[in-house]
C-alpha cells in the first residue's frame, strides 16, 4: 500500500506533467532569459528543453568522451540535488557552466531543472582550440560555435539560478497536485464503483481538471512575475540601449503577463466554486440586486438599475451575489454608449422553481451563437473589443447548476440581450 502524500515507486515525474505545456513554457522562458534549459528526471529522461547551443549539440554530446564529461556534470549537479542544495552551480571539463535545481514532490527527488552552457568570463580561445585538436573537432567551426555561447555575469547567474529554483518549485507543486488527483481519482473509483451518479461526479470532475489544467493554472503565477519583472528590469534599467520598437514589446510582454494573472485568478474562481461547500438559506433577491449593482459603480455610473418583482430564493447567498454581480457586469459592459440606459431585473414564481432574468437594452448578440454564451474562453465578441476574460458566465453557470437551476439567454444585435436563470423552490 502507498504512504498517503508519497511518489510511488511506478509513477516517474513524466507521469505527473502535461509534457506539451512544459515544453511550451519552457520555450518562453529560454526566449525571455536568453539561456539554455532543461527538464531532465532522475533515469535521464529529458521531459523538456529549449535552446540548446551548437557547442553542445553539434560537439560536446556527439563526441563520446566529451558526452562523458557532460554526463559527470550532470551527475555533479544532480548530487547537489540530493543533498539539499535550492540550486548548484558547476563548470563542466568541457569548459561551460551550468546550473540545476531540483524538482522535489511530496518528498522524494524525481528530476532537475537545468539552465547553462554559458560563460561567466570571456572564454580562452587556447583551452578551446587545444579542446579541439584533442578531440578532433573542426578548429574553425568549433571556435564559431565557442562565440555563440552567452558570456554573463556571476551576479546575474545567482538571479537566473533563482528564477529556475522557482520555477521547479512550480513544477513540484504542480506534480504533487497531479499526484494527489491521480489518487483522489483511484479513490472515488473504488468507493463509487456501481453507482452511476458517483461515477458520473468522477467523470465531470476529471474533464474540468483536464480541461482546465487547475495545478498548472494555480503555479503559473511565479513563472509569470519573473516575465514581469524582468520585463521591467530591462525597461528601466536598460532603456537607452532598446529602440521604440523593444519598448512596445516589453510593454506588450508585460500587459500580457496580467492579462494572464487576471485569466488566472477567474480559472481559479471557477474551479474553487466545485470544491466550496454551499450553506443555503432564504435571500431576498431584490437586496441582493441592489447590492451587486452599487459595487459596480462607479463604472455603472450612467445606467440605473430597474429592480421588478424578485421572488426570494432559497441558496448560498454569497454565491447567488456572484451570479448577480456577473450578469449586471456583463450587462453594464454590453450596453449601449453615452445616455440613461437602464438595465432590468425581474423575476417570477412558477411552481416548481423561480425564474429570474436581467435584461439591457445594448449591443446584444446573434442568436446562432447562444450555446457558446456559458462556456470556459467562448466569446461570441472579438477578443480585446471588450474587457474580460470570458470566464464570467461560465461561473453562472456553474454556480446556478449547484443550486440545481439552469441558465439560458435570449439576444438580438443591436437591440439589447436577456440572461435567464432559475432556482429550485425551497421543496424541491
Amino acid at each position: 500500500m502507498t504512504t498517503p502524500g508519497a511518489v510511488p515507486s511506478a509513477v516517474g515525474f513524466v507521469d505527473l506533467v502535461d509534457a506539451a505545456s512544459l515544453q511550451a513554457l519552457m520555450d518562453s522562458y529560454q526566449k525571455v532569459i536568453g539561456l539554455a534549459n532543461a527538464v531532465i528526471d532522475l533515469d535521464g529522461v529529458v521531459i523538456a528543453r529549449a535552446g540548446w547551443q551548437d557547442l553542445c549539440t553539434r560537439f560536446h554530446r556527439a563526441n563520446p568522451e566529451t558526452c562523458r564529461r557532460c554526463i559527470e556534470c550532470d551527475a555533479a549537479l544532480a548530487a547537489g540535488m540530493a543533498r539539499g542544495e535550492q540550486f548548484a552551480v558547476y563548470r563542466c571539463r568541457n569548459g561551460l557552466v551550468d546550473t540545476a535545481s531540483p524538482v522535489i514532490v511530496a518528498g522524494r527527488h524525481v528530476a532537475n531543472v537545468f539552465t547553462g552552457q554559458f560563460f561567466v568570463a570571456p572564454p580562452d580561445p587556447e583551452f578551446f582550440r587545444r579542446q579541439a585538436g584533442e578531440f578532433g573537432f573542426d578548429e574553425s567551426s568549433y571556435l564559431a560555435a565557442v562565440a555563440r555561447v552567452p558570456v554573463i555575469s556571476e551576479a546575474r547567474v545567482e538571479a537566473i539560478a533563482a528564477v529556475y529554483a522557482q520555477l521547479a518549485q512550480v513544477l513540484a507543486t504542480n506534480g504533487l497536485d497531479r499526484l494527489r488527483r491521480l489518487e483522489t481519482e483511484r479513490r472515488l473509483e473504488e468507493a463509487n464503483r456501481g453507482l452511476a451518479r458517483r461515477t458520473q461526479e468522477l467523470e465531470a470532475a476529471n474533464k474540468e481538471l483536464e480541461e482546465f489544467s487547475y495545478s498548472m493554472s494555480h503555479d503559473m503565477r511565479a513563472p509569470l512575475r519573473a516575465l514581469d519583472g524582468f520585463s521591467k528590469i530591462l525597461l528601466e534599467e536598460h532603456a537607452t540601449r532598446l529602440d521604440a520598437e523593444g519598448k512596445r514589446l516589453l510593454n506588450v510582454l508585460r500587459d500580457n503577463a496580467l492579462r494572464m494573472g487576471r485569466l488566472i485568478d477567474d480559472i481559479l474562481r471557477f474551479l474553487r466554486l466545485g470544491r466550496r461547500a454551499m450553506q443555503c438559506g432564504p435571500v431576498d433577491m431584490a437586496d441582493l440586486a441592489r447590492e451587486a449593482f452599487a459595487e459596480l459603480q462607479p463604472k455603472a455610473s450612467h445606467r440605473r438599475l430597474n429592480v421588478g418583482a424578485l421572488p426570494p430564493a432559497w441558496g448560498d447567498r454569497e454565491m447567488l451575489r456572484q451570479v448577480l454581480l456577473n450578469l449586471l457586469s456583463n450587462a453594464v459592459k454590453f450596453s449601449a454608449g453615452g445616455g440613461d440606459s437602464a438595465i432590468e431585473i425581474g423575476g417570477a414564481a412558477r411552481p416548481e422553481e423561480n425564474v429570474y432574468a436581467v435584461t439591457d437594452h445594448g449591443v446584444g448578440f446573434d442568436m446562432r451563437y447562444v450555446n457558446k454564451l456559458f462556456g470556459v474562453f467562448e466569446r461570441v465578441h472579438s477578443v480585446g473589443q471588450y474587457e474580460g476574460t470570458g470566464i464570467g458566465l461560465a461561473i453562472v453557470k456553474r454556480i446556478v447548476e449547484r443550486h440545481g437551476g439552469r441558465v439560458w439567454a435570449e439576444g438580438k444585435v443591436g437591440e439589447g440581450a436577456t440572461f435567464h436563470f432559475s432556482l429550485p423552490q425551497r421543496s424541491q
